[in-house]
């Protein structure tokens, strides 16, 4: 990666407790219920978790050796208190030659590929370092119509993230599930399944997104590197998760399920 992407995501991982922040959202709830359960179906052998962050979706592994990758040598620092059974290495998942090839039965990039300037250099290297008949799990943001490019910093100037990969606004992007196939056949794996999950969450969200939309807009222009702004994610955040508990206990999530072909996130497991 660039300069310019290593120094985002060092000042990302100094600032931004991102796994505290995520996985206390409704989205990252689901997501982390979602992925623990999938990891379970790899086969057994050590697993690389590429874009660890601190390690918080492979630190139960218990098949292996757990091997940690990620750009941000802070959040890395922070792993090593979080998931102190995995072996943390500070590299670019675009060039994982770090790692001798075959080294890998199991592999997982979750929430990562979306962030990557050269996915394919990505999957590419990830190939090189698996075992044959190693299995890799991915999962990334979906979309419905236009492929989103870049968002603005947002919230994180208010942990004192200035600058972003691009001025203001850092890559994120999201694949729908089929782009993520191509992606890894490029690369000479073989694709066992494929689909999307978090369904639980399309439709009902909508208005509440609009509504954080405009709110984010007066925000930026009012209090942009405010601590308010942390304080209410944590208020929207918080809406959410108590009205999906309603919907649960009405068996809503399960109608939801029935109703959208598509979820907000892509996966695939595939195999070399």
């Amino acid at each position: 990666m660039s300069d310019r992407f290593r120094e985002f995501y060092e000042s990302l991982g100094e600032r931004y407790p991102e796994d505290q922040a995520v996985y206390s959202t409704l989205s990252g709830q689901l997501r982390r219920k979602w992925i623990l359960k999938k990891i379970k179906t790899l086969r057994k052998g050590n697993l690389l978790d590429c874009g660890c962050n601190t390690g918080t979706l492979s630190r139960d592994w218990s098949c292996g050796d757990v091997f940690g990758v990620d750009l941000s040598y802070a959040v890395l620092k922070r792993g090593k208190v979080n998931a102190p059974r995995t072996a943390f290495v500070q590299a670019d998942l675009c060039d994982l030659r770090i790692f001798k090839p075959e080294s890998f039965h199991n592999a997982m990039a979750c929430e990562v590929v979306e962030h990557l300037d050269r996915p394919d250099a990505f999957f590419k290297h990830l190939y090189r370092a698996m075992k044959n008949g190693g299995h890799v799990l991915v999962t990334t943001p979906n979309y419905s119509h236009k492929r989103p490019e870049k968002v603005e910093l947002g919230v994180l100037r208010s942990y004192g993230v200035t600058s972003g990969t691009s001025g203001d606004s850092y890559l994120h992007t999201a694949y729908r599930p089929e782009e993520l196939c191509t992606l890894a056949q490029q690369a000479g794996f073989s694709i066992l399944e494929h689909g999307s999950f978090e369904h639980e969450l399309r439709g009902w969200l909508k208005p509440i997104t609009l509504f954080e939309l405009l709110f984010s807009a007066l925000r930026k222009k009012y209090f942009p590197a405010s601590k308010f702004v942390q304080l209410s994610e944590r208020f929207m955040s918080a809406i959410k998760l108590n009205l999906f508990v309603i919907m649960d206990t009405f068996s809503f999530s399960v109608v939801l399920k029935h109703l959208f072909n598509q979820g907000r996130r892509s996966y695939i497991v595939a195999e070399k």
